[in-house]
């Protein structure tokens, strides 16, 4: 399929999702009741980067002070190690949050709570006010950022991050702060900054490395090892690993 077909494809949908479902789950979520309403008002700031962003850096930091104070090549290599991680983990969610923050601004669609005043297509482009904030949601936009980051370092974590992460976005459509297409969006953008970075990590070989294969896979077996990460991701290395020395096996 052809750029310009995807990209008519993309704008279709999207158009159905501004003008048809926008409305509909406005609706549906005035109507919701009161005991819903609050529920989902107590779990929506988990979508919030500042739990996710501060504790990474904090990581990274004792991580670097730690590294300095504890000489030899184990503990600079697990040290780097986890200085990695985390820092592929600040970068994805907060350059994501940060992509959505200017978007929002820029962009200026009014938030649900004008809609009898002005519709659900009503745009201020560089408006600069939390109340022409609403297009992409930044919580939906970082809860899925963070999703992915752990779906790609612990794959096998991914359908209970996801699930998290669908309902926290639901959670601003439902109390009436975002329309659907906001958190839509913002779960496509926190769903594939992740992979940007780590594409850029991998062709430095932060982290991440090409596999011979093809795709990409974590470095430094034996350093997870010490470290305890999770067998999920030991053992997708290893999968990658037989996939790939098989490869000129079959050939033969």
């Amino acid at each position: 399929m052809k750029l310009w077909e995807q990209a008519l494809i993309a704008l279709s949908i999207l158009a159905v999702g501004f003008l048809l479902i926008d409305p509909f789950m406005f609706e549906r979520a005035q109507a919701m009741s009161p005991a819903a309403r609050d529920f989902f008002r107590a779990i929506t700031d988990i979508g919030r980067s500042n739990w996710m962003l501060i504790p990474i850096a904090t990581i990274i930091g004792f991580a670097v002070l730690l590294r300095r104070n504890h000489i030899g090549f184990r503990n600079a290599a697990g040290y780097g190690l986890i200085i990695q991680a985390a820092s592929f983990a600040f970068v994805s969610i907060g350059g994501a949050g940060l992509i959505a923050m200017l978007c929002k601004n820029i962009l200026g669609r009014a938030r649900p709570k004008f809609y009898e005043e002005l519709g659900h297509f009503d745009f201020s482009f560089f408006a600069f006010e939390a109340d022409y904030a609403s297009l992409p949601s930044g919580h939906s936009t970082s809860i899925f950022a963070f999703a992915t980051v752990v779906a790609i370092l612990v794959p096998r974590a991914r359908v209970f991050v996801y699930t998290i992460a669908v309902w926290i976005a639901f959670s601003r459509v439902l109390i009436g702060v975002h329309y659907f297409t906001d958190a839509v969006l913002g779960a496509i953008l926190g769903t594939v900054f992740p992979y940007i970075v780590r594409d850029r990590f991998a062709a430095r070989r932060w982290l991440f490395e090409y596999a011979p294969g093809g795709g990409y896979r974590l470095r430094g077996l034996r350093t997870q090892a010490w470290l305890g990460w999770p067998d999920g991701v030991r053992s997708s290395h290893d999968a990658l690993e037989e996939r790939s020395t098989e490869g000129p096996a079959k050939r033969e």
